[in-house]
């Protein structure tokens, strides 16, 4: 079965070495870098967009931009190592070169400016797996049941922009963007899976492992200083009931509205993704490129709910959270 996956990469002549012993030459492969040298993409470059199909192996969709002729769709694409980058303001950036065919692309997992200078500080040449950049909240697995503005149950693949949803402070909103990816489960990717009842929800629910559940807490003992708090999901595997699976692909699904929302997923409150600059830095590049167009201010404001760091997750506090809510 093959999955598609859409990123932005630079043709590797546009990612030039500034100073250092290859000073002049475009982007090489790994085993012919040079630790040291200073790199910059040139002023006028521009992302080309590809869809790439994942299979038993990658081959090359479609390109869009102006590709140079030796992009050619339905040609395999190799990984062909890790590089790793420091600016020159001390940004730490990590990317793949890809090749196929004869092309080299350079493809950053995380944003890269035009005209600042990069010095390559790492190579990994074993690294071939291709990994996209780190999705953050709002989070959803297929079969993941949204309540609707009218009480409505409906899976999350199969919501539509402009239905209304129904949130926790602010009534039923329209739903403003989908977001929709496949990725490797693996790592920050990896799912977690909420069976029945664990956290009074009403079936199983699997989300992102940094998709945040919102707890209403009763009583003195309780995380945090607050009575509402945010947790992410990863912090209530507990390797019984809560599980974490690295195997495969996983698909996920983030929903955006107005306003940073408190929704209802399998009847338990969830939050949406949180659009703002620092959201952007974390998203696939089309992803962000999208909703940067859709939500020019980047201003949403974050809930009031408390968020709690694992440090502050005890075994026993973990334990009784998901006993209590399966009662």
């Amino acid at each position: 079965m093959a999955y598609s996956y859409e990123c932005e990469v630079f043709e590797g002549s546009a990612f030039r070495v500034t100073w250092g012993i290859n000073e002049g030459d475009g982007l090489g492969p790994p085993a012919s870098l040079c630790l040291g040298d200073r790199y910059a993409l040139e002023p006028r470059s521009r992302a080309l967009r590809l869809k790439l199909s994942i299979g038993e192996v990658i081959r090359l969709g479609e390109v869009a931009g102006t590709p140079s002729a030796m992009l050619m769709p339905g040609a395999r694409v190799l990984v062909r190592g890790e590089l790793k980058f420091m600016s020159t303001d001390g940004e730490l950036v990590t990317a793949l070169a890809l090749q196929t065919g004869p092309a080299l692309l350079l493809l950053p997992l995380n944003p890269m400016r035009l005209a600042t200078d990069y010095t390559l500080i790492a190579v990994n040449p074993e690294a071939t797996e291709l990994r996209i950049a780190e999705l953050v909240t709002g989070c959803f697995a297929p079969g993941a049941r949204v309540t609707l503005g009218d009480g409505g149950l409906c899976p999350v693949e199969a919501l539509s922009i402009g239905q209304t949803v129904r949130t926790r402070d602010h009534g039923p909103q329209p739903l403003r963007w989908i977001g929709r990816v496949t990725t490797r489960a693996h790592g920050s990717f990896a799912p977690v899976t909420f069976p029945a009842g664990s956290l009074g929800n009403l079936g199983a629910l699997t989300v992102g492992p940094l998709q945040r559940i919102f707890l209403y807490q009763r009583g003195e003992e309780r995380l945090g200083s607050r009575a509402e708090v945010l947790v992410q999901a990863q912090y209530l595997v507990d390797g019984r009931r809560v599980l974490q699976r690295e195997a495969g692909f996983v698909e996920y699904f983030s929903l955006v509205f107005d306003q940073h929302q408190i929704i209802y997923v399998e009847g338990i409150p969830v939050e949406s993704m949180l659009v703002s600059r620092a959201t952007l830095e974390h998203l696939p590049a089309t992803l962000a490129e999208d909703l940067a167009g859709r939500f020019p201010q980047l201003n949403q404001h974050a809930h009031f709910a408390q968020d709690i760091p694992v440090e502050k997750v005890t075994e026993a506090q973990r334990a009784a959270i998901l006993r209590d809510k399966a009662k």
